[in-house]
């Protein structure tokens, strides 16, 4: 459906570049730190925590960023699959762009 979106833009002889991604919250992985100094008292991974390696999908861009602190129960971090990327931008900017929009909704 994202290319529909650029055809309409090109229609109106409007060219932006677009990054489109996929969040995925339904999923069942945890993750805990290594040793309790690494962690919040209540046992979870800081906010800010991304894993882009080991558990992730060797040929496809996708992440895990745990963006808010877990007061009750354990994290849930969300899952990210960088479908398409015409900005280019490189996995630690469009991660940290990624945790900063995180912060923009109010409820």
């Amino acid at each position: 459906m994202w290319w529909l979106f650029l055809q309409a833009c090109k229609a109106m002889k409007y060219n932006p570049s677009v990054t489109y991604i996929v969040m995925q919250k339904r999923h069942h992985t945890r993750f805990f730190p290594a040793t309790p100094e690494n962690g919040l008292r209540n046992g979870n991974i800081f906010p800010g925590t991304v894993v882009d390696t080991h558990v992730c999908h060797p040929l496809e861009y996708d992440f895990y960023l745990c963006s808010h602190a877990g007061t009750k129960g354990t994290s849930r971090p969300m899952h990210y699959h960088v479908l398409f990327d015409e900005n280019n931008m490189s996995p630690d900017e469009l991660q940290m762009l990624t945790y900063h929009l995180c912060h923009t909704y109010i409820n």
